[in-house]
């Protein structure tokens, strides 16, 4: 039996335990799941619906995810498209819109109570689910619809008439999050030419005062921690700041921060 195989069962385990009034039980499942209320950490499923609720943020390669854009969308074509594991930029764009529109939807709530909706929904399966057959398990009752269908029921009220809603501005193109991303001088002298004596400027930014491991970045990934971290910027703010989308911002942060640990393991030798 492999890592995953076990940790299905043990899953499987808590979801009975939990069936049977333990709350220690019910709060391992949300930890399975992605989120522990401690440290308030998001990751793994719980933490890919919020970032998708909240930001926008899309991963195509997720078949779950493409499904649940899937049951918002009218457009056949856009509908089919959304079936294969590889879209075209014209689905991918349609799929952004309609997410766009759910994050518009969900504007009024707070990141703890879209965590909270979160949590409730999966405890709330985990009451229902009853086992059926040796080959299935808790997880797959709800990767392969059951927390899709729960969430859209679950927020009925906001996303009631979605599915034929076309009332929203269109989106701006923008770069997928594996794409590689350069920019030019002039653009930098535009943003920056009167800030080069901040300690995260212009000439930061262009790696003439950067130290390991931020020398080790491209242009963009240090301009983008300027204006997040240093600056206080939201990802929408950076996004409308640079010209891209706010989840290839979200991505790339992401992507930054794994390169930064990375090269920390490895530093340089003086």
């Amino acid at each position: 039996m492999d890592d995953k195989e076990l940790q299905y069962q043990r899953i499987e385990e808590l979801v009975f335990e939990y069936q049977a009034g333990s709350s220690k039980a019910g709060l391992e499942i949300i930890q399975s799941f992605g989120y522990d209320p401690a440290t308030k950490e998001l990751s793994r499923y719980i933490g890919k619906y919020f970032n998708l609720l909240r930001y926008g943020v899309i991963n195509f390669k997720d078949k779950d995810t493409r499904l649940f854009i899937r049951m918002f969308v009218s457009e056949q074509a856009v509908r089919d498209g959304l079936i294969p594991f590889y879209q075209y930029a014209d689905i991918k764009k349609a799929a952004r819109k309609k997410v766009q529109m759910i994050n518009f939807r969900l504007r009024h709530l707070t990141d703890e109570e879209i965590i909270n909706d979160l949590c409730y929904i999966l405890l709330k399966l985990a009451k229902r689910y009853k086992k059926k057959g040796s080959k299935k398990n808790f997880c797959g009752f709800v990767y392969n619809k059951s927390f899709r269908g729960e969430l859209k029921t679950h927020y009925k009220y906001l996303f009631e008439d979605l599915l034929y809603s076309k009332d929203i501005e269109p989106l701006e193109d923008f770069i997928d999050e594996d794409s590689e991303i350069t920019i030019d001088d002039k653009w930098y002298l535009d943003l920056y030419f009167e800030k080069e004596t901040q300690e995260l400027g212009f000439n930061w930014i262009l790696g003439r005062t950067a130290t390991f491991p931020f020398n080790q970045l491209t242009r963009f990934e240090r301009t983008l921690i300027s204006l997040y971290d240093h600056k206080g910027m939201t990802y929408e703010e950076v996004g409308a700041q640079m010209g891209y989308h706010r989840d290839t911002i979200w991505s790339k942060r992401k992507q930054i921060k794994n390169k930064i640990q990375e090269l920390l393991k490895k530093p340089p030798c003086d």
